[in-house]
């Protein structure tokens, strides 16, 4: 996450994210919920938990268009073809470098459906478990969970590469490059975007929007979470997550947040000092919202 810079008014920084192989599913639990025809697994913590060490343990920094970052969008692609996703693997220049947007498909999935994004990239010396390997953790934890299922329809499951500031003064470079790219058809057509960042160290979970768009992806999110029994406050933030780019381009958009921590930006940002089960709560939060997803939501968010 990637708060706005500092102005004359001292605001708090808004702490506004190749390698293993996981074993089967697990049991079903009374989380899970019907979807259509098939039930949907619980949100098993144990499984997120282990991306989490893999991205900020075992790769560690993640510094955007370094090498860091380049394996942790390798590892997310990797898990994502596993699971039976179309992966696609879109770079682009910053700093000088290359980073990426890794974009994950089911077949047969929706032309224009949800966008749900979590970004890989660290700043400088932080392993960056809370910012943001807990959000990528969740997106894969997702997929894990619907692949195969009705709500894979209605999801496009993004690690988005450079997310926080860089040396040429830029954040949130590869949602904005993700939006730029996109025709005015697919402006108009997508759905919406929710951005997991920054998830797994606080309480309760805010459900956040720039106000720069409608507020219906967001305002559903919360009301969805709740509904499972989630404390959940919803927010306008600041420019400071990957929604940023999609509702300054009109698309109605999310952040889930966990609040601010203390370790944010820094070395301390380990697994040992982020909170399991916070990382676990946000995770049930983000299976509700995406299990509610439908055709008819897609329609009330696309007319918004």
């Amino acid at each position: 996450m990637t708060p706005r810079r500092p102005v004359a008014v001292a605001v708090a920084a808004l702490a506004c994210a190749s390698l293993v192989q996981l074993p089967p599913s697990g049991a079903q639990t009374p989380d899970a919920r019907p979807a259509g025809a098939e039930a949907i697994g619980a949100f098993e913590r144990d499984r997120a938990l282990r991306h989490v060490r893999v991205l900020a343990r075992r790769i560690g920094v993640r510094v955007r268009g370094r090498p860091g970052e380049r394996r942790g969008a390798r590892y997310f692609a990797a898990r994502m073809r596993d699971l039976g996703y179309d992966v696609a693997v879109r770079e682009f220049d910053v700093d000088g470098r290359t980073s990426r947007n890794v974009v994950a498909t089911w077949p047969g999935a929706l032309r224009y459906p949800v966008v749900i994004g979590a970004h890989v990239d660290t700043v400088a010396r932080s392993p960056g478990a809370n910012d943001n390997a807990s959000g990528v953790a969740i997106l894969l934890e997702i997929a894990r969970l619907i692949a195969d299922r009705p709500p894979a329809r209605f999801v496009k499951l993004v690690a988005f590469g450079s997310e926080e500031y860089g040396t040429d003064g830029r954040h949130h470079v590869g949602s904005q490059v993700f939006v730029n790219r996109l025709d005015a058809r697919a402006r108009r057509r997508t759905p919406g975007m929710v951005s997991v960042d920054m998830v797994a160290d606080g309480r309760p979970l805010v459900v956040g929007t720039t106000g720069l768009a409608p507020a219906i992806v967001a305002r559903t999110a919360v009301r969805r979470i709740r509904k499972a029994g989630i404390r959940a406050r919803f927010e306008t933030t600041c420019d400071c997550s990957d929604n940023g780019p999609f509702e300054r381009a009109g698309i109605p958009g999310a952040f889930l947040w966990s609040g601010r921590e203390p370790n944010y930006h820094l070395p301390s940002d380990t697994v040992r000092n982020m909170s399991p089960r916070d990382l676990h709560r946000s995770g049930r939060a983000v299976r509700a919202f995406v299990v509610a997803l439908s055709e008819r939501m897609i329609r009330r968010f696309r007319d918004r």
